[in-house]
């Protein structure tokens, strides 16, 4: 017995021929009930036809134009309801399996893609956390706005509390009263290895620097992502350490003296 599933406007069906020829009754007395059925369906009851069955057309060996109907699984349930004997039984069996394992081909691949497509992003998560060295919360952050943009719940991730305060090379060196500039302070941080220098794609064409702590620069503090341009990071300076930095800077400035 061969009864095929088709999708057509969203809707899987089958068509009245093929369920004719399964329970091996002429096609015009399965359409005369349909009929029936759809005359009840509009006249007492007042259900949406397309829901159950859908008129359509075909052409015959002799290029005739004949009515079909093509039923939705609600429609096949209809007809198998008012069938008895083996033949009902058989029918009822084979389009409740094609209808759920059609079901079940147009859902897989699509929720496959999503999970693939989520997979991917959490890899590119990972990576760029460990190339741009961000600190505990940018991750988190990060792995938050992956979860949303894929509709995946955010309950399972930590709640991040950082208790070290954090600022910025210029505000630290103001609070200091350091007679030094911001400018000089990053060139010489460079030099001793806190910080390098990395590259990103310009949306202007080219590449653009910005700085980024290494993993010996952690000590003094962590990057945290630019909110102007989240491609790079900001590096940011514990309040507790920046005195020790200070120390350093201006040790390998009377070095090189």
């Amino acid at each position: 017995m061969n009864l095929t599933v088709i999708k057509r406007d969203g809707q899987l069906l089958v068509d009245s021929r093929d369920v004719a020829e399964m329970v091996n009754v002429r096609h015009d007395n399965l359409l005369s009930k349909v009929d029936l059925y759809i005359k009840v369906l509009t006249t007492d009851l007042n259900f949406k036809v397309s829901d159950f069955f859908i008129e359509s057309e075909y052409q015959d060996a002799t290029k005739r134009n004949l009515k079909h109907y093509l039923l939705t699984k609600k429609g096949c349930d209809m007809v198998a309801n008012k069938m008895t004997g083996e033949k009902g039984i058989q029918f009822t069996a084979t389009y409740v399996t094609k209808f759920d394992q059609m079901e079940k081909e147009l859902t897989l691949p699509q929720k496959s893609v999503q999970i693939q497509s989520f997979e991917m992003q959490l890899i590119g998560v990972q990576y760029t956390s460990q190339i741009l060295r961000v600190d505990e919360t940018s991750k988190i952050l990060m792995l938050e706005q992956a979860h949303k943009q894929h509709g995946v719940a955010t309950s399972h991730l930590p709640v991040y509390v950082d208790e070290e305060v954090t600022k910025s090379l210029t505000a630290l060196l103001k609070e200091n009263n350091a007679n030094i500039g911001a400018a000089k302070v990053n060139t010489k941080l460079i030099e001793v290895g806190i910080l390098e220098i990395r590259e990103r794609p310009s949306s202007k064409g080219g590449t653009k620097e910005f700085k980024t702590l290494t993993e010996f620069g952690s000590k003094y503090g962590k990057n945290l992502l630019n909110p102007r341009s989240p491609k790079e990071t900001q590096p940011h300076y514990y309040e507790s350490k920046f005195n020790e930095l200070l120390k350093l800077i201006r040790y390998v400035d009377q070095k090189t003296a």
